[in-house]
């Protein structure tokens, strides 16, 4: 997958930068807040390994905020905590707009267009990687406020070169994910499932991780949010 290669910080390990590179999170916005209201959330959860034989889940946790700003338009922004642990900064902030939603207010589509910043305070060095993601959701119960969703994005490779002088070959970073969402009138809980960079090869890579036909990796992800209204 090359995915060791890809950010290039001088001073972190081969295993760090693979793990942060897989640290995406749960969608922070599923559907778009109301016009004017506040959300702060957290999220934990990350890929998969094989250790000694047994799966073992990476927890990655970060901290995040969302606000309405309009109907059908949200904003977001996270701070990765478990990456600071390894001297690197890593915050995202992402646009939500709602590009379809049925008569019913059962389904609709949301596109969120964003971009990671990271900072290695070893190194100094700081990259910048954008990121597209695009959502259906669907209220399956007309009781109930929970929904189901899934949708595909990518992070986007802006750098020409590999460390070492070698050329980028993975401008593309593509993920697919599946989930549910608990919502209660103050609180949601959403667990997910995403599969990232499933068309690279793990033939390279020193960690083993817990993925189909050996390429990508596999993660699952638990998120927690707070309305604090309008």
């Amino acid at each position: 997958m090359g995915m060791h290669k890809r950010f290039g910080f001088g001073g972190v390990g081969v295993l760090t930068l693979l793990l942060l590179l897989a640290s995406c999170n749960v969608s922070r916005v599923v559907k778009p807040l109301t016009k004017g209201e506040h959300q702060i959330g957290g999220s934990f959860g990350g890929p998969a390994i094989v250790f000694g034989g047994a799966p073992l889940p990476i927890p990655f946790t970060s901290v995040s905020y969302a606000h309405g700003l309009d109907t059908g338009l949200s904003v977001s922004a996270a701070l990765q905590t478990t990456s600071l642990l390894f001297g690197i900064a890593h915050f995202d902030a992402s646009l939500h707009a709602e590009l379809w939603r049925s008569k019913s207010d059962r389904f609709g589509v949301l596109a969120s267009p964003g971009s990671h910043f990271f900072y290695d305070f070893n190194e100094g060095h700081y990259r910048i990687y954008p990121q597209l993601d695009l959502n259906a959701w669907w209220h399956y119960n007309k009781e109930s406020e929970n929904l189901i969703y899934g949708g595909l994005g990518t992070w986007v490779e802006l750098v020409r070169e590999k460390a070492h002088g070698e050329v980028q070959t993975h401008e593309m970073m593509p993920y697919v994910m599946l989930g549910h969402q608990f919502n209660r009138p103050k609180w949601s809980f959403q667990v997910e499932a995403r599969y990232i960079g499933m068309f690279y090869d793990n033939d390279a890579i020193v960690v083993d991780y817990l993925t189909p036909f050996n390429k990508g990796t596999s993660g699952v992800y638990l998120g927690i949010s707070r309305t604090l209204g309008q």
